[in-house]
């Protein structure tokens, strides 16, 4: 996936249709697509998969809240940074909002610029976000192509083993480990044991389905 040529939306989530129309206006201003909701179920009914790009939820909604919509896309995994509107001067609410991962806390009225920074950091986040899903995604595919002993190795050397040390566990020769560690090695595209370290931190917070790669640790 090339990240720069996917374009990033903005999602508005507002009971209010002049803030809605507003920041339509304003965010147009600097090309951006924008897509407007006018409670939180209907952004929920719509069930947004979006790898790039941000919310601005308002906080306060005649049904659910900004927060209790925030806490609903948690639960489905959405990450897309989340900017906060609000019309009341609440410290709590907006510590609350920025605990739970929302990107930022702006008060109504909202100074244009403010609230053009905001997003501009929010989208940048997202950029960066969707470039390591990316760089995860390329070298979850290397990974696979390992082989079994390969992978067996993999993952010893990535818990600091010595090569003697794999050998005795896998019952095979040193020369054969680093037979096997030099084609990994190889097919990764890395140099050094401090490297495979990295890209396994680099993948398996995130793997899924790749057994081997999840391990629990001992």
């Amino acid at each position: 996936m090339q990240v720069e040529k996917v374009l990033p939306t903005v999602f508005v989530v507002d009971d209010e249709e002049s803030v809605r129309h507003s920041l339509k206006w304003l965010l147009g201003s600097i090309a951006l697509d924008v897509k407007m909701y006018e409670s939180p179920e209907a952004f929920l009914d719509a069930d947004i998969s979006c790898a790039y790009g941000c919310l601005i939820l308002d906080v306060r909604m005649q049904s659910l809240s900004g927060l209790q919509l925030q806490e609903a896309l948690c639960e489905r995994g959405f990450n897309l940074p989340i900017i906060f509107l609000s019309a009341y001067g609440d410290a709590q609410m907006g510590a609350q909002a920025i605990k739970k991962g929302a990107i930022d806390f702006l008060q109504k009225p909202y100074r244009n610029q403010d609230l053009l920074d905001a997003v501009n950091a929010a989208l940048t986040e997202s950029k960066e976000t969707l470039g390591k899903q990316s760089e995860r995604h390329k070298y979850r595919d290397c990974l696979e192509s390992l082989s079994l002993r390969e992978k067996e190795t993999f993952d010893l050397v990535v818990e600091g083993n010595s090569s003697k040390e794999i050998a005795r566990i896998l019952g095979i020769s040193p020369k054969t480990v680093e037979a096997h560690r030099g084609r990994l090695m190889s097919k990764l595209g890395v140099r050094s044991s401090g490297e495979l370290i990295q890209l396994s931190m680099l993948t398996n917070s995130h793997c899924v389905d790749c057994k081997w790669a999840c391990r629990p640790s001992r």
